[in-house]
């Protein structure tokens, strides 16, 4: 995962930690490297562990306004408040042995939601592993919005307000957690989609890229609950 420091300078994150670089329109200098983004991970019975190594899998902690390429998500936390929005950090399985669990059935489906003290706020239940989460909280200009995607393991991409997702006194069904994207094709959640590698989205485009190729969608604003109101994915390019 690469996340934007400052207008020339990056975030690397990799499973041992983050490393710095400026002047990345120039020399791209390396910087420091710390291991604080590594410090968590996760057992295969869904505990989660904010130690390194207390668990069976490695996880990294990063700011989830960026696209990432991982294996799986475990937890979300929302930080301290930035301009108009709190931080969205994501907690991401980054070991590829943990796809082993994910393939026969037995991963955590769930996903869990902290605030910024580390207290749990909720827990939510998937019909599959959570793949990757978006924030578009920090976006920059006009892609800038209250809006936090969730994709999981089979495909499906659902979208939910932050502030309710954050508020501990919105009940789970009461989120307007709502299905993102389908396909032509596929209208069925039970179905697995599958092969999905992750996501991006930004202003009004959604990008999502898998073994078939990469799919790009139209970010509709509709307050319908149905989810024959989300726009659809439809292919641009192919292997």
């Amino acid at each position: 995962t690469i996340v934007n420091r400052n207008k020339y300078s990056i975030y690397a994150y990799t499973c041992r930690g983050s490393t710095s670089f400026s002047h990345a329109t120039t020399d791209f200098r390396k910087g420091n490297f710390s291991t604080a983004s590594a410090n968590y991970s996760f057992d295969g019975d869904g505990t989660f562990h904010k130690k390194k190594g207390a668990g069976d899998y490695n996880v990294i902690q990063y700011d989830a306004r960026t696209p990432s390429k991982i294996v799986a998500t475990c937890a979300i936390e929302f930080g301290k408040k930035v301009k108009n929005f709190e931080q969205v950090f994501v907690y991401a399985v980054v070991d590829d042995e943990y796809e082993n669990l994910i393939e026969e059935g037995t991963a955590e489906n769930a996903i869990i939601v902290f605030n910024a003290s580390s207290k749990k706020i909720r827990t939510l239940e998937f019909k599959s592993p959570v793949k990757q989460v978006m924030s578009c909280r920090h976006h920059e200009g006009d892609a800038e919005t209250d809006k936090i995607y969730i994709l999981l393991w089979n495909g499906m991409l659902y979208k939910c307000t932050g502030a309710m997702l954050m508020d501990p006194n919105v009940a789970n069904d009461a989120l307007d957690l709502k299905v993102a994207v389908i396909e032509e094709d596929d209208e069925n959640e039970d179905d697995d989609k599958g092969e999905y590698k992750g996501f991006c989205v930004f202003g009004k485009k959604i990008c999502i890229y898998g073994n078939d190729g990469l799919f790009t969608a139209d970010v509709v604003v509709s307050t319908a609950s149905s989810k024959s109101e989300a726009p659809r994915a439809a292919p641009r390019a192919s292997k």
